[in-house]
């Protein structure tokens, strides 16, 4: 990963209740301890928050603030930002978008077992619901460039690590 000031992006998706925010939590303070660099996080339960509150949970409107998210990561990491982003966003053409115009981007995929998901207590976003929103298919990315297994032995802290880890050895 390049330095701070050359911007760069670390988006961290996977299901509800995966981890991505204790994830993008812990490696915020490795940045913080090991280059005094602060990053933005970008966590997409505030993010949904700081957006209009007609956005529902749709395939539409999830689309649409998975693509808004993405641009605005861009925006800041164009400006130097070191951007950690920890949301859903499971949609391939939000994804290439990302990988195609975003610097330094490095996508990262988490995974845990549906019933490690349900003991987390993570929205089951992708099963069909009374109203008929949340009916879609995950898209997950075709290619991330990295998978980490995060339950059993794997901590939100030791998962950090890795990406830490792979995005210090990507920038070489």
């Amino acid at each position: 990963m390049p330095e701070a000031a050359d911007g760069a992006v670390v988006w961290i998706t996977g299901l509800s209740g995966v981890g991505k925010s204790a994830v993008g939590a812990h490696l915020r303070d490795l940045y913080l301890a090991e280059f005094g660099v602060l990053p933005v996080v970008l966590d997409g339960d505030q993010l949904r928050r700081a957006y209009p509150q007609t956005l529902g949970y749709g395939e539409r409107d999830r689309r649409l603030l998975a693509a808004s998210y993405g641009r605005l990561a861009y925006s800041l990491a164009v400006q130097g930002h070191l951007v950690i982003v920890c949301t859903i966003s499971l949609f391939h053409d939000v994804q290439a978008w990302n990988r195609h115009n975003i610097p330094s981007y490095r996508e990262v995929l988490l995974l845990a077992p549906d019933s490690e998901l349900t003991r987390r207590g993570g929205e089951r976003t992708y099963l069909p619901s009374p109203l008929g929103e949340g009916v879609t298919a995950p898209e997950f990315p075709l290619a991330p460039d990295l998978t980490i297994n995060n339950w059993g032995a794997t901590s939100a802290a030791a998962a950090a690590s890795l990406i830490f880890s792979h995005s210090e050895t990507a920038r070489g």
